[in-house]
């Protein structure tokens, strides 16, 4: 059985902003000892898991949870935002990590944009789960410009805040060229 996702967003403050940061966060927390009971595979935007986004679903049919489409102010990108309704039938979320280190973690997590966790979940997951050696590399190889602007650092930080490997610092390339 997989844990209780709706307890997880209610412990997350009622309301996880996006399938890919769910997606990431649930990823990360399984790093950390969470044992979700989901499995994973590299897609697009990175560890992805469609037992988790099926069990998302299921739980929007079933009114536990609630998926509100917003969209972006600056260029109306739909995304969904998830809040809580009512608690659901999985496993209790702190089985295997006690609730106030799912607290903590989710906290650092929610700091964070989408984006730097969805690098920090493929930065782990190209060095731990890939076995990658030159990640930084392959990083701005599979995603590009979401590497820049700092990102990249910021994504290493969080993987570094949580205790996840490989959290070394990213090595400063000139111009945004990365060698």
């Amino acid at each position: 059985m997989t844990i209780d996702i709706p307890t997880l967003v209610a412990e997350a403050g009622g309301e996880v902003v996006g399938k890919v940061r769910l997606q990431k966060v649930m990823y990360l927390l399984d790093q950390l000892g969470l044992d979700s009971g989901f499995d994973y595979e590299y897609h697009h935007f990175g560890p992805y898991s469609s037992e988790l986004a099926e069990k998302v679903e299921d739980n929007v049919i079933f009114g536990q949870l609630e998926a509100q489409e917003r969209r972006r102010q600056s260029d109306g990108v739909p995304y969904i935002a998830f809040r809580v309704r009512s608690l659901g039938d999985g496993d209790p979320i702190d089985r295997h990590l006690p609730l106030d280190k799912i607290r903590q973690y989710l906290g650092e997590m929610q700091r964070r944009s989408a984006t730097v966790l969805e690098l920090a979940a493929t930065i782990h997951w190209l060095a731990e789960v890939e076995g990658v050696s030159d990640w930084q590399r392959e990083l701005v190889r599979r995603k590009g410009a979401k590497t820049a602007a700092g990102r990249d650092q910021k994504a290493v930080e969080l993987l570094r805040d949580l205790g996840l490997p490989p959290a070394t610092p990213v090595v400063a390339y000139d111009a945004g060229v990365r060698a």
